[in-house]
């Protein structure tokens, strides 16, 4: 088989079909009852459209051998050595010219031997003179053969299953009643090798091998010699009439009636459809059929039935049929019963009535050439009866893409997708909001640029349309878009929901400020900084309450695009006013908003805080010290720390014991340099006794001052500015700093007159004789009052160590 396939594809002629066949076939040409044709799939060159292709070698047809069933004419009909070439090359000139809905429709066909008409084919009258080194090609609808189609019936639906069976019968004796009563030819080969099943479930004849008048005056009577010759090798035997297996042409030619022949072959073959066990019937044929069937199988081919009153069956009588036969008539009814029809079919659908593959191979190709009809010309738009129609077939096309179309992503491709721009271009509100509504299969099925080109930018009109439920519907319809749009059109989006904001319809200006909450991820940072917080700003002062709440929470979807300067500066100002607002729930979710943002607020400031101390703390560090020795390094006091030392050391009011002195001295051992090195210390020498203060001697802090200057109102010598270390605060000289004072990195000036001597207080006795009369001169009017030394607060070991032991 594959040498001929080679030299079929290697010939000019097969080039000039405008299909595409597939080298594959569906069924070889050696399957029972395919008579030597071989099943392949075939394509449109031009539009894609699938159909069926049947091809034969005749090479191998004349060698193929028919197997014969002998009759008692067969002797005398001098039929020899038959092969399948006569037989296959007179349903080659049959199938092109029989016309008919139920016939199968042969769309373009080719002998390789004949292929223009430069060299015709010697035709029906010649067919044992055709050449045969050639090949046959009939490229058809597409259809596969019955006993494929039931045995890919769904064996649990089997009330469907039955259904379907019942329409394809209805359709075999329409195309027999064509043939016995328009074309006056007998089909002489029903069988299921001669019945073909299109995918929206129609049955259609095929195998016109043997396709005859009768009655024609040939010499012998009845059939014409063809028929004669190889029926009897073509037919099966069980579809034979007795007539026929006994060989009694005569009375065909004399006495029986066109139909005769193919009637009894009808009969047979219904019992066989309905004994399939697919075919919904447990076996059984149904019971309004079995008493037509008995008739119909008579002896005497004049007791047999005309085919055309058998449509009256009640087994015919069921939603299935009556919806396939206005699908096959819709065409030629009035528009108002098709508008009726139209909008009847989605519950017929939904209910299961018609089959999945009706709606995709017979429904949906009727709306797409209505829409095209309609939808395409103004001038029939303008007509109100064309409106209708096309209103009742988008809610229909949408439910199909939707229903079946969604799992054949080609097939939405094939059909749905080119009427897209058609539908955008209606100019009626109607169509445009069906479409609309079903804007989300759209967004599912179309690439990221059909989107952008095909969908957004027609319904674009909608945002200024009149109509306020239409710029409604359209700002809903668009939010599923906003993920494919691209730059440009996310930027024309922005401009349409700004314009929205001063909506009239207080609704549209609700679903804007959400739309804008929404979309805010998509858009560029450029973008949001223009949009969203002057938005939702403008929407907070809406007199529609909705709006309002809207608006706020639309701030808290969208805070995450706030800096927090900008939840402080703008966003808060324009939600605390909220708080007092009019509508119980703006003031909830005002408040919300609020205790939001300042969570926020707070973990920066405390950020900011760190940061803070941070940085001061680096700067310290950076200072160099004249004494400092290399040791371990130590971060500096920062002015809190330095500041507590004191406030700790002078809140203590203990009397210190001759006991802690020691303690005390033992801990200072280190002093803080200025570049925050520890330096160890040498052990001060223990003072006179009389100070009672051994820690802080009069000698370490080298203070030169008289105690006649310690008043009981000085209180130690403290004012409120000792509490700043800075050079402001010692302006004379010594300001009760010791040579330790260097290693902070700063040296003592001096000090005002009238400032309080540090440490005075400590050893009034001795005053004159500490410091080296630095500052020990009197001034006049002053006298040496020879009061009791005050009690010394003792410091704690803690406060010891908070860098003020360097005294």
């Amino acid at each position: 088989m594959a040498s001929w396939l080679g030299s079929l594809w290697g010939g000019s002629g097969a080039s000039s079909l405008p299909y595409n066949i597939s080298t594959d076939p569906l069924s070889p040409s050696t399957n029972k009852g395919s008579h030597g044709w071989a099943i392949h799939t075939a394509t449109h060159k031009t539009n894609g459209e699938e159909a069926t292709a049947f091809q034969a070698s005749k090479a191998e047809l004349a060698k193929t051998p028919l197997q014969q069933q002998r009759s008692q004419s067969f002797a005398s009909s001098g039929g020899g050595n038959l092969t399948q070439l006569v037989p296959a090359l007179h349903h080659f000139h049959r199938i092109k010219r029989l016309i008919h809905p139920r016939i199968l429709r042969a769309h373009a066909t080719l002998d390789t031997d004949y292929p223009d008409d430069s060299k015709p084919s010697p035709g029906l009258d010649a067919l044992d003179k055709v050449a045969s080194t050639g090949n046959l090609i009939i490229v058809t609808e597409k259809a596969i053969p019955l006993d494929d189609w039931l045995d890919n019936l769904n064996p649990h639906t089997p009330q469907a299953n039955a259904a379907a069976v019942s329409w394809g019968i209805y359709n075999i004796v329409e195309g027999l009643s064509f043939l016995h009563t328009q074309a006056k030819l007998a089909h002489g080969m029903i069988s299921p090798d001669a019945v073909f099943v299109t995918p929206g479930g129609d049955f259609k004849l095929g195998g016109f091998d043997l396709v005859t008048p009768l009655g024609i005056a040939d010499g012998g009577g009845g059939p014409t010699p063809h028929f004669r010759k190889y029926e009897a090798s073509v037919c099966p035997a069980d579809y034979r009439s007795p007539e026929r297996t006994s060989g009694r042409y005569d009375t065909l030619q004399q006495s029986a009636p066109l139909h005769s022949i193919d009637c009894y072959s009808l009969a047979v073959l219904i019992e066989y459809i309905y004994t399939h066990p697919s075919a919904g019937t447990n076996g059984q044929v149904p019971v309004p059929l079995k008493k037509a069937l008995l008739r119909m199988k008579n002896d005497s081919p004049k007791l047999r039935p005309r085919l055309p009153p058998l449509l009256k069956c009640p087994v015919f009588d069921n939603p299935y049929v009556k919806a396939q036969k206005f699908l096959d008539e819709v065409v030629s009814k009035p528009v108002e019963e098709k508008i009726i029809f139209l909008q009847s079919l989605p519950d017929i659908l939904n209910r299961g009535v018609l089959t999945e593959n009706v709606a995709i191979y017979k429904i949906l190709p009727m709306l797409v050439m209505g829409l095209r009809a309609s939808a395409g010309n103004e001038a029939a738009m303008s007509q109100d009866i064309n409106r209708r129609e096309v209103l009742a077939i988008v809610p229909l096309l949408f439910q199909i893409a939707e229903s079946y179309l969604a799992k054949t992503p080609e097939l939405f491709l094939k059909h749905v997708t080119p009427l897209v721009p058609l539908l955008f271009a209606v100019n009626d509100r109607g169509v445009r909001g069906s479409i609309l509504q079903k804007i989300s299969i759209l967004e599912t099925q179309l690439d990221k640029s059909a989107l952008n080109s095909s969908v957004f930018e027609p319904m674009c009109s909608g945002f200024t349309d009149s109509s306020g439920p239409l710029r409604e519907l359209t700002l809903k319809s668009t939010i599923v878009l906003v993920p494919k749009l691209n730059h440009a059109n996310l930027e024309k989006l922005v401009r349409y929901l700004v314009r929205l904001q001063a909506d009239p319809e207080a609704s549209i200006r609700t679903n804007t400020v959400i739309f804008i909450g929404k979309v805010a991820p998509h858009l560029t940072e450029t973008s949001r900084q223009k949009l969203i917080l002057p938005a939702f700003t403008r929407s907070m002062k809406d007199p529609f309450t909705p709006c309002r709440l809207a608006a706020l929470r639309a701030v808290i979807a969208c805070k995450e695009y706030f800096s927090q300067k900008e939840v402080a500066e703008k966003v808060l100002p324009c939600v605390i006013p909220h708080t007092l607002d009019g509508a119980n729930e703006v003031r909830a979710e005002a408040f919300n908003v609020v205790d939001t943002f300042l969570v926020n607020l707070r973990e920066e400031s405390k950020r900011m805080a760190k940061d803070e101390a941070e940085r001061m703390s680096a700067a310290t560090c950076g200072i160099g010290a004249e004494g400092g020795t290399g040791g371990a390094t130590s971060a500096a006091p920062s002015s809190g720390s330095y500041l507590t030392g004191i406030s700790s050391w002078m809140g203590s009011s203990t009397e210190p014991t001759a006991s802690t002195s020691s303690a005390s001295g033992a801990q200072r051992t280190t002093s803080s340099t200025s570049n925050g090195s520890l330096t160890k210390l040498p052990a001060p020498q223990p003072g006179p006794a009389a100070p009672k203060f051994s820690s802080l001697t009069l000698s370490d802090a080298q203070v030169g001052g008289s105690s006649k200057y310690n008043t009981a109102d000085d209180s130690g010598g403290w004012s409120d500015d000792d509490d700043i270390v800075s050079p402001q605060n010692n302006s004379t000289g010594g300001g009760g700093w010791d040579d330790d004072d260097d290693a902070f990195g700063m040296s003592p000036v001096n000090k005002t007159k009238g400032d309080g001597d540090f440490f005075a207080s400590f050893d009034s006795n001795k005053a004159s004789k500490v410091g080296g009369g630095k500052a020990g001169s009197l001034k006049p009017g002053m006298k040496l009052k020879g009061k009791a030394k005050p009690t010394v607060t003792k410091l704690p070991a803690s406060d010891l160590l908070d860098g003020w032991d360097d005294f």
